[in-house]
């Protein structure tokens, strides 16, 4: 197995791999079944739109159910993590609450952004994290990405003019906004 295949099954399966580590006892990683700490923690989640269409073709998300998007991501991680004799674990739905934001800057290039989000170089606000792996493996990780925040290298800040979050949000020049199929969804279940 390896860090490259992973990806490409994630993709497949209507996740992005979004970077991992090799956790330390300060991380706060659960130890695997057999009593073990792991020795990679990868991180899932969404980039933009890109992986929106497989979770709206999914029966999660036109069941009508509560908490599609959640019930898919346990179905589509929880089935990775049998697959792959690891453990998954979700930011939704503790305690015990992980500490997702801390796991993924250490996974990948991303830094506090004016609006308090966590901005990426690429996907700028646009990005969510669906859960991790913890596996036994030590996998072989790609180098580290040290670019440093786009914020840092954004004369207007356009994201600070507006009063209204969503509109701040939509202002920032990084990354792609989400469809609006995708917005509206997020919206509804934020209460928006």
């Amino acid at each position: 197995m390896s860090y490259e295949l992973l990806a490409r099954i994630a993709e497949a399966r209507g996740l992005a791999l979004r970077g991992g580590f090799h956790p330390a006892p300060d991380d706060h990683v659960p130890d695997l079944p057999d009593q073990t700490p792991p020795g990679t923690l990868l991180m899932l989640g969404w980039t933009g739109s890109r992986q929106w269409p497989v979770f709206a073709a999914s029966a999660e998300y036109g069941d009508g159910a509560s908490h599609p998007l959640d019930r898919w991501s346990r179905r589509i991680i929880g089935a990775m993590a049998h697959e792959f004799g690891g453990i998954a674990l979700y930011p939704f739905g503790g305690p015990p609450h992980r500490p997702f934001l801390r796991w993924a800057q250490r996974a990948e290039a991303l830094s506090p952004s004016p609006l308090g989000l966590l901005v990426h170089p690429d996907w700028g606000l646009w990005h969510a994290w669906r859960g991790a792996l913890a596996l036994s493996t030590r996998l072989r990780l790609p180098p580290p990405d040290t670019r440093l925040s786009p914020c840092s290298a954004c004369p207007t800040q356009p994201c600070r003019r507006p009063r209204d979050f969503e509109a701040a949000r939509a202002a920032c020049p990084v990354g792609t906004p989400y469809s609006p199929c995708q917005d509206a969804f997020h919206r509804k279940a934020a209460g928006r």
